[in-house]
C-alpha cells in the first residue's frame, strides 16, 4: 500500500476534527435542553408555591365556615340554656357550650396560623417570579448563542468533510479499501500514531518489521488491534 504516513496523518487529523465538530454540534441542543430544564424547574417552584397558597386559603376558609356555623350553634345553645326546664338540662347545655367555645378557640388559632403561612408563602412569590424571568432570559440568550455557534460549526464541518473527501479520493485503491473498512467500524479510532515502539491505541509493542516499515514512511496495521499505524509528525 504505497501511501505516505504524512497522508495518513492528515486523514487522521481530518477524522478527528470531524468527530470534535460533530460532538460540539450535538452539544448545542443539549445546552438548550438544560436551559429549558432550569426554566421548567423555576416555573414548577412558582406553581407549587401558588398551589400551596391556594390550598392554605381554602383550608382557612373552610375553618372560618366551621367557626361561623359553630357560633350560630352557640347562640342557639345559649337560648336553650336560658330556657332550660331543670338543672340537669341546664348543666348539659352549659357543658356543650363550653366544649364548642373551646373548639372555636382552637379553630381561631388554626385560622391565624394558616393566615400567617399564606403571608409567608406570598412573600416568596416575587422572588420565584424573578427566578422564572431570569431563567427565561438565560434560555433566550443560550438559544441565540447556540444558533450562532452552530452556524459556524456547520460551516467548519462542511469544509473539513470536503477536505477529507478530497484526500480519500486520492488514495490508492488497495489502501482505500482497507481504510474504508477500518473507518467504517472504528471511526477516527481506525488510525493511530506509533508511540515509541508500541501502538498508540492498544499500547502493545509492535514487531521490528512493523517498526522498519513505519520508519520508511509506510503506514501499516497494528498486529494486535488492527489500527492503521503511522509516524507522528515529530
Amino acid at each position: 500500500m504505497n501511501v505516505s504516513d504524512s497522508v495518513v496523518r492528515l486523514l487522521h487529523l481530518r477524522l478527528t476534527q470531524i468527530s470534535e465538530l460533530t460532538n460540539q454540534i450535538e452539544r448545542g441542543p443539549k445546552q438548550i435542553s438544560a436551559a429549558e430544564v432550569v426554566v421548567k424547574t423555576a416555573k414548577q417552584s412558582l406553581q407549587d408555591c401558588r398551589d400551596a397558597i391556594k390550598q392554605k386559603k381554602m383550608e382557612a376558609d373552610r375553618k372560618q365556615l366551621q367557626q361561623r356555623e359553630r357560633e350560630v350553634k352557640l347562640r342557639d345553645l345559649a337560648g336553650k340554656m336560658n330556657a332550660a326546664k331543670n338543672n340537669r338540662e341546664y348543666q348539659t347545655l352549659k357543658e356543650q357550650i363550653a366544649a364548642d367555645e373551646k373548639a372555636n378557640s382552637v379553630l381561631s388559632d388554626e385560622i391565624f396560623e394558616a393566615s400567617e403561612e399564606v403571608d409567608a408563602l406570598q412573600s416568596t412569590v416575587p422572588g420565584l417570579e424573578e427566578r422564572v424571568k431570569l431563567a427565561e432570559e438565560e434560555k433566550a440568550k443560550m438559544i441565540l448563542a447556540v444558533e450562532k455557534r452552530l452556524e459556524s460549526l456547520h460551516v467548519d464541518l462542511k469544509r473539513v468533510q470536503s477536505e477529507l473527501a478530497e484526500l480519500e479520493c486520492s488514495l490508492p485503491s488497495e489502501f482505500a479499501t482497507e481504510y474504508k473498512r477500518l473507518v467504517g467500524s472504528r471511526g477516527m479510532d481506525a488510525l493511530c500514531p506509533i508511540d515509541g515502539n508500541s501502538c498508540g491505541g492498544c499500547y502493545t509493542n509492535v514487531t521490528p518489521r512493523v517498526l522498519d516499515r513505519l520508519r520508511m514512511g509506510h503506514p501499516c496495521p497494528c498486529p494486535s488491534c488492527g489500527r492503521m499505524l503511522y509516524r507522528p509528525e515529530n
